[in-house]
């Protein structure tokens, strides 16, 4: 990956994100711990799962179909991006309403949230908030202002460790700092976007000359876009969804120990994730040169993501010591299981993101469907057998097996010299650069 180079740029602007944010994310999660009982932490990173889980939902998927499409709009960003805001605030009214109205009577560990209004309208605003947050960051990257997303994030999760620390009289201290501190950072980061990010009208768009995803083909972008949302909804059901799970089976107490470790693992899985998305908003730019900017992700994510995974396997308890003795003990083993599924997790995700360069869609849809499938059926089986490191191992078999089957067709990119993009008129997406 060459300095200076659009793509290093947006990946060295988004894993300097993700070590920001997890950095931030485990002193937020240090001092909760300190500050509130494991019952109050359970029951907060319950709401917090259910607002990721809810926001996920309601985005549509549209922060990937930012990255892909966004390069090629010539016009009215701004009109397009607001339409987004809307779009995804109407779904995640429906959807949060339902979730209140269905979830707490059916889970004993989430009941306390059917008793609370105001709970439950924080829950709300939350979620519409959250989608926000992943669109205007989807929007920065897309739009080559990728050192606004590390900045922006490190000073969001700056004001929610004060407002954290600040609300630790109240029982939901830990979802309030979260929902404030976003509200007081999404209006300066969308006026730089609508003020200065977005081109003005009649502005060139960055577009390819040739592309598998023409915008005027407003059949053939819905499918993709389509496609894309049903495959994300289906990634969710091996990442937000687990924490949920997690609390209705073994309980509040349980899902304290069980989220520290799941948020330090996730943290580190979106380093291949930082790779993946820097690796789509560059193809879309350059769809024929996507071999040559695979393996470049592909030699960043050997040389340097995994190594760092490899060391945090072997320092979990320390890692981890910092929440107590109680989450060393509890923890450690579940950790290292869940670090070590990030490793084959990344391969995964690098392949992911070629695919949805490529506009092939039906791979990324059934590869996604075999994750979900694989860990929550291994997930629910372990930990009734094993307890949270049932989870662990059953997150660490299920992405190894994944990893097992996209690797050799992720070599064959790789050991490509250029991909030639031709698109007749009625090409299949799915067909094309096969």
């Amino acid at each position: 990956m060459k300095p200076g180079t659009p793509l290093a740029r947006t990946a060295w602007a988004l894993l300097a994100n993700t070590v920001a944010t997890s950095l931030l994310g485990m002193a937020f999660w240090v001092g909760a711990t300190r500050l509130y009982s494991p019952e109050q932490v359970g029951e907060n990173a319950a709401l917090v799962s259910a607002m990721i889980l809810l926001s996920s939902l309601s985005q549509l998927n549209l922060s990937m179909g930012i990255a892909r499409l966004l390069p090629q709009v010539a016009e009215r960003r701004a009109r397009a991006e607001a339409g987004t805001y809307g779009l995804t605030a109407g779904v995640a009214v429906v959807l949060t309403a339902c979730f209140l109205a269905v979830v707490p009577r059916m889970s004993e560990g989430l009941a306390f949230l059917g008793q609370d209004r105001l709970l439950q309208a924080a829950l709300m605003v939350a979620v519409i908030l959250w989608n926000i947050f992943a669109l205007q960051d989807a929007v920065l990257t897309s739009a080559r202002w990728p050192v606004a997303v590390p900045v922006e994030n490190a000073v969001f999760g700056l004001i929610k460790i004060g407002l954290m620390v600040w609300l630790a009289n109240n029982g939901h201290g830990i979802f309030g700092a979260w929902v404030l501190a976003m509200a007081v950072v999404v209006l300066p980061v969308n006026a730089l976007i609508f003020g200065k990010v977005l081109p003005a009208r009649g502005r060139p768009a960055l577009q390819p000359v040739t592309t598998v995803l023409p915008l005027d083909d407003k059949g053939r972008v819905a499918r993709y876009l389509a496609t894309d949302y049903a495959a994300a909804l289906l990634s969710q059901g091996s990442t937000a969804l687990l924490p949920v799970l997690v609390v209705a089976v073994l309980g509040s107490s349980a899902n304290a120990y069980f989220y520290v470790a799941f948020l330090i693992s996730a943290a580190v899985g979106m380093l291949a994730q930082s790779l993946s998305t820097s690796l789509i908003v560059e193809g879309a730019h350059d769809e024929a040169n996507v071999a040559e900017l695979t393996r470049r992700s592909v030699r960043r994510y050997a040389t340097l993501v995994v190594p760092a995974i490899a060391m945090l396997v072997l320092a979990a308890p320390l890692v981890l010591r910092p929440f107590g003795p109680d989450y060393v003990t509890k923890g450690t083993t579940l950790l290292r299981l869940l670090l070590a599924g990030t490793v084959p997790q990344g391969v995964v995700a690098l392949y992911l993101g070629v695919e949805r360069v490529r506009a092939r869609l039906r791979s990324v849809l059934s590869i996604e469907a075999l994750s979900v499938a694989a860990v929550i059926l291994g997930s629910l089986a372990g930990m009734r057998w094993l307890g949270l490191a049932g989870v662990g191992l059953a997150w660490l078999l299920s992405q190894s097996a994944l990893a097992v089957v996209v690797l050799p067709r992720l070599a064959r990119v790789v050991a490509r010299d250029r991909v030639e993009v031709e698109v007749a008129p009625d090409a299949d997406p799915a067909e094309v650069m096969a």
